[in-house]
């Protein structure tokens, strides 16, 4: 009775673009729908496979910015129920689902990870195991940075030791909020190949429109 009234004076709204919506939804009907119609996006960086649910416009970039700048961190559930939507299920029996690190001072000062969050979440809703194995040895972030600047001096990124051991025969897929230069994502694959272990994909809410991308049926 008490959540009723509470609905009724302060209805709730999209925590993406404020339109009234249901009191269990975090996000409206429509934004929901501009992003599942958005993607996925699939398209190859490195050798490696990235799997965007949307791009970086619109309704994506305005949940990554509520999730990243204003702490809206109930906004990492819908995200990864998108992001799971784009990702095909024969891909996810035995999978290893590993968090790109955030930059330590940032992910201290917002008191969480974007991208842990978003793993966590897609585990959660496909079976698939969380297994954040990587850590950043930088304190620089990539956020204001050219191209160029962040691929010649792209992220430090490590494996923890014992994580070849962990991760042995296993598809390993990485996972991130955007993928802009794909500076990061290159350095965390090559860390995992240095510590021994082959990276299946990638998975990203979305995408930058500088990377291209070619839509895939879902």
């Amino acid at each position: 009775m008490l959540r009723a009234l509470v609905h009724l004076l302060v209805p709730p709204r999209c925590a993406v673009c404020a339109r009234p919506t249901e009191p269990a939804r975090t996000l409206c009907e429509p934004c929901e729908r501009a992003l599942l119609s958005a993607g996925p996006l699939r398209f190859p960086l490195d050798g490696l496979e990235v799997t965007s649910a949307a791009p970086y416009e619109g309704v994506a970039r305005r949940l990554v910015a509520r999730l990243k700048f204003s702490g809206r961190t109930a906004l990492a559930a819908p995200a990864a129920a998108v992001m799971a939507a784009a990702w095909p299920e024969a891909h996810r029996p035995g999978a290893a689902l590993v968090p790109v690190p955030g930059v330590g001072l940032r992910v201290r000062a917002r008191g969480f990870d974007p991208a842990a969050l978003l793993a966590a979440e897609l585990a959660r809703r496909t079976g698939a195991e969380l297994v954040p194995c990587l850590r950043r040895a930088d304190r620089s972030r990539q956020v204001g940075r050219s191209r160029s600047q962040r691929l010649h001096e792209g992220p430090r990124v490590h494996a923890r030791a014992g994580a070849a051991r962990e991760l042995a025969g296993r598809p390993v897929w990485l996972v991130d909020d955007v993928v802009t230069t794909g500076a990061t994502l290159t350095a965390c694959v090559r860390a995992l190949r240095a510590a021994g272990i082959r990276c299946a994909g990638a998975l990203t809410l979305a995408r930058s429109l500088g990377l291209g991308g070619a839509r895939a049926a879902a």
